[in-house]
């Protein structure tokens, strides 16, 4: 008899609770650090926390990893319940996140951990992959190899409304962002083998931009789409904005499912408000 599969992700997965519900995702936590004082994403502090922050103290928190001990703790939990697991990381190129789940598990026997090579919702794309596998009978170790793949056919980018908060990060130096602000550029971000790198910058009103990008990354990609689902991951923009990008996007290519989510603490420290991507995959 086969053991039960569990599937897990580090909370950047940016799923809304519904979800992971729907699907049985286990999700832990990264850190936020904010005010000398150590905070679990999505636990013990939100997106609106950071902000209002911000806007009244002028400093941003700092993230980090999950330690070692918190992974071997949360596998443990699941290896003593007589499953096995696969659990899907933060991308290794912008975070120690995937290392240390890896030497959590290396001695733990059933434990799979997979480089998402991929942030935010594009992680839940493949995580809802390999929920749709267990459901199908597939072991954990069929499920990790299957999923292997996925990285490659993962769609990651986003816009920016304001370089602020990258440049807060360190992510971007003083002097691009305030000639980014002055001549009203807005970057699209994409991620190329695990890694970040500005794709296009726009300029112009940012619905407009938000509009132009959406209908950029589509047609970019049209004769190749995955039509299951799309994520339109935003860290908080007007819901009239989202109901119109939703609608362009059903207008554009029928999805199956377009979903809707907030970005959790981890990319809201460094994308600020007003970040807004479309999140997908390939055939």
């Amino acid at each position: 008899m086969s053991k039960k599969v569990v599937i897990t992700a580090d909370s950047p997965v940016d799923i809304y609770s519904e979800l992971a519900e729907r699907y049985d995702i286990h999700i832990i936590p990264m850190y936020v650090n904010l005010n000398d004082k150590s905070y679990r994403d999505g636990v013990d502090i939100t997106p609106d926390d950071i902000f209002n922050n911000y806007e009244e103290n002028g400093t941003l928190p700092t993230t980090s990893a999950i330690p070692i001990p918190d992974y071997e703790d949360f596998f443990t939990s699941f290896i003593n319940d007589g499953a096995e697991v696969v659990h899907f990381s933060l991308s290794s190129g912008i975070s120690a996140t995937h290392n240390n789940a890896k030497l959590a598990a290396e001695d733990m026997e059933g434990v799979y951990v997979v480089d998402s090579q991929h942030l935010s919702s594009s992680i839940a794309l493949q995580v809802i992959k390999a929920c749709e596998m267990r459901d199908e009978g597939k072991n954990a170790a069929e499920i990790a190899s299957a999923v292997a793949d996925l990285a490659d056919k993962t769609c990651t980018s986003f816009v920016l409304e304001k370089l602020e908060y990258m440049k807060k990060g360190g992510r971007c130096s003083a002097t691009a962002a305030l000639g980014a602000n002055i001549l009203g550029i807005r970057p699209c971000i994409e991620m190329h083998g695990g890694t970040l790198d500005v794709a296009k910058k726009y300029r112009g009103k940012i619905s407009m931009v938000r509009r132009q990008y959406v209908s950029d990354q589509l047609e970019a990609h049209k004769d190749n789409l995955d039509l299951d689902r799309i994520f339109l991951c935003t860290s908080g923009i007007p819901q009239e904005e989202i109901d119109d990008l939703c609608n362009l996007i059903k207008e554009t290519a029928p999805f199956k499912e377009v979903l809707i989510t907030r970005a959790g603490c981890t990319i809201s420290v460094h994308c600020g408000p007003g970040c807004m991507g479309i999140l997908f995959m390939t055939k």
